[in-house]
């Protein structure tokens, strides 16, 4: 049986962890708002980006720099089943709180986007703490995890001595491209004002941009893209409404059903049983 899961934890409005379990064979395009801190626990992550191709194995870490388009898929072996990956979000604000209590040398510019980074034990310490919390959807302790990141990061910069530059440099405010980001993160419910803040705009540039880009509020076509997602997703994987409207970005069954239907002019019920009859 396939099966595709992914759960978060949040602080405040946002998401600053994740989890993914799979033993789908799916490609998933991203373009994440926050520089990720990725970490496999089982099986092996791949990601390519900017034409080059990348492998992190299981008990590896690496950090792709936000802003970044990358094609992401795993695989596992016979023995493992199936693959479970972690990223851990790191905002501009959120690293650079981190890091200004450690001196830096000036930045040089880094052109890269990805990077393996070294496993160290303080390092593994924060990511399990972040894993049980995931895990068991527990609420987080942020000054914990602030506290643990700059004790990693500390240890990181021992094993070698150029990471926390790549975390400065990666902190600089940046402008994303509207377009690429929602695009990508349209299954996600960020609130708009956080969407606008991660893309380095003020809430009314960003609305204002985004009409001019898709002739649509960034509510309707966010709805919009999340109904074909859906349906889309029940044709190629045969999967029943009660489990797409979550993957799909919805969090309740009802209004996925009633907005499918206003959308569609069918339930999502009988969609779903359209398709069993045309197989």
């Amino acid at each position: 049986m396939e099966e595709h899961r992914i759960k978060y934890i949040q602080s405040g409005d946002l998401q600053i962890a994740a989890s993914c379990v799979t033993n789908c064979d799916r490609i998933t395009e991203a373009y994440y708002p926050s520089s990720i801190l990725l970490f496999t626990q089982t099986g092996t992550l791949h990601l390519e980006t900017g034409g080059k191709q990348y492998e992190i194995p299981k008990g590896n870490f690496a950090l792709l720099r936000k802003y970044t388009e990358a094609k992401l898929h795993k695989s596992w072996t016979q023995e493992e089943g199936l693959a479970k990956t972690y990223g851990f979000g790191l905002t501009n604000e959120f690293i650079r709180k981190v890091i200004d209590k450690i001196e830096l040398p000036k930045s040089k510019g880094i052109n890269q986007s990805f990077f393996e980074i070294p496993t160290t034990e303080k390092l593994n310490d924060l990511m399990q703490s972040l894993i049980v919390h995931i895990d068991e959807k527990e609420s987080i302790d942020i000054d914990t995890i602030e506290e643990k990141t700059l004790q990693a990061l500390r240890a990181l910069a021992e094993a070698d001595e150029n990471i926390l530059q790549i975390f400065k440099e990666f902190s600089i405010n940046e402008r994303a491209s509207i377009e690429k980001l929602v695009k990508h993160n349209f299954l996600y419910n960020i609130p708009l004002a956080t969407l606008a803040k991660q893309s380095g705009r003020s809430l009314s540039t960003f609305n204002r941009e985004f009409k001019a880009i898709f002739n649509d509020t960034p509510h309707r076509w966010i709805m919009k893209e999340r109904l074909y997602y859906a349906k889309n997703l029940m044709k190629a994987e045969y999967s029943k409404p009660s489990k797409v409207y979550l993957e799909s970005g919805f969090e309740d069954l009802a209004h996925f059903s009633k907005a499918f239907k206003k959308q569609f002019s069918i339930t999502p019920s009988d969609f779903f049983k359209s398709l069993k009859l045309n197989s």
